[in-house]
């Protein structure tokens, strides 16, 4: 599962990049982003079809709970959402399109994670991570709270990190 060499792109400038509520019927869209972007990771196609499931963008979760999309230029190239924990507010996605990996895309939809998260009252920015993602999620100031297992493979376990939003943690 080593990760592929993958073209890094300049630096947006973030005021290029666009951040908008996602829309319902671009779950489609979202879900495929998501897929291409964690094959990246070098992942085999059997892993990446488990994967679709899980993965896959619930229209029903775009309307009841926040979700954004990153643009640039019109094209959308990357999005998050979020999703009920027990103690804070859950990523329940980050992806960025390969495309625009190492352009500043991931870094704008984590601050904008940030501060809708805080926003809406949390004290923590809850994020199970792939393990490939996890250098990035420290890099945003993520600290390890231990692990959670896969729902894909028995004995995977996932990095568990929390963000602190400003109240108690």
């Amino acid at each position: 599962m080593g990760g592929q060499t993958r073209r890094r792109v300049a630096s947006i400038p973030e005021r290029r990049i666009v951040i908008r509520p996602a829309r319902a019927e671009e779950a489609g869209l979202l879900t495929d982003l998501s897929l291409r972007s964690k094959a990246v990771w070098g992942y085999d196609a059997a892993f990446l079809a488990r994967c679709r499931a899980a993965m896959t963008v619930k229209v029903e979760a775009i309307l009841t709970r926040p979700h954004y999309v990153a643009e640039i230029e019109g094209a959308v190239v990357g999005f998050y959402g979020f999703e009920p924990e027990v103690d804070g507010i859950g990523l329940d996605y980050l992806f960025v399109a390969p495309e625009a990996i190492g352009g500043g895309v991931g870094r704008a939809l984590w601050a904008h994670a940030v501060a809708v998260a805080a926003a809406l009252g949390h004290e923590n920015l809850i994020v199970v991570s792939d393990p490939n993602a996890e250098g990035f999620y420290r890099r945003m100031g993520a600290r390890p709270v231990g692990a959670r297992p896969s729902d894909l493979e028995p004995g995977r376990l996932l990095p568990l990190l929390r963000y602190p939003l400003g109240g108690a943690t």
